[in-house]
């Protein structure tokens, strides 16, 4: 795999976890979703929403084989500047060029088996992998807004779900905590092999 030298480019603190986030628009539908949970900060509510889910899910995920997850990462992890990504319909075909951190964590999950490995443009094709490549569980990597939706369309169709926030938020160059993936993607309980 080609050695990872690209340089990363420094978004200020989310004050209270060390994650780094972009400024970004106001998304109404979490604004309102953290309003009527009675939450002042939409970031604050989007990460214990998800921890919530994460706790939830955790054991009936683990379950799953390896060979029926699917593994959803976000296109704006990519790098802008230097990313060789194919561009398909609905997402990227990662190149493996080394320019951010997809190739990495593409190699860890084909390690482990996964169904499958998507690079998507956009979420809202999250409903239809899950449906076409009959996902029996979904990890996932989003910003946070991505992230509740992702779980919630999980939960829809009763499919287990795992998301890790990314670590720096925006729209382009952002970033996802290597060690917590790669953690996350190798929970297996012993039932499950």
């Amino acid at each position: 795999m080609p050695e990872n030298t690209h340089e990363r480019k420094a978004a200020p603190s989310v004050p209270g976890d060390g994650r780094k986030q972009a400024s970004r628009a106001p998304n109404p539908l979490l604004e309102m979703m953290a309003a009527s949970a009675g939450a002042r900060d939409v970031d604050e509510f989007a990460e214990e929403f998800a921890g919530k889910k994460n706790k939830e899910h955790a054991d009936a995920f683990a379950r799953v084989a390896f060979n029926e997850r699917i593994l959803l990462l976000p296109q704006c992890m990519r790098s802008s500047a230097e990313c060789k990504a194919v561009e398909r319909a609905f997402s990227y075909e990662c190149t493996g060029c080394g320019a951010c951190d997809i190739p990495e964590i593409i190699a860890e999950a084909r390690r482990l088996g996964y169904l499958g490995v998507h690079v998507l443009k956009g979420g809202r094709a999250v409903v239809r992998l899950i449906e076409e490549l009959e996902a029996g569980a979904v990890a996932g990597v989003a910003c946070s807004y991505e992230g509740l939706i992702g779980i919630m369309e999980c939960e829809r169709r009763g499919v287990p779900v795992q998301f890790v926030p990314l670590s720096r938020d925006g729209c382009a160059d952002t970033e996802v905590d290597l060690d917590e993936i790669k953690s996350l993607l190798g929970r297996l309980l012993p039932e499950a092999s």
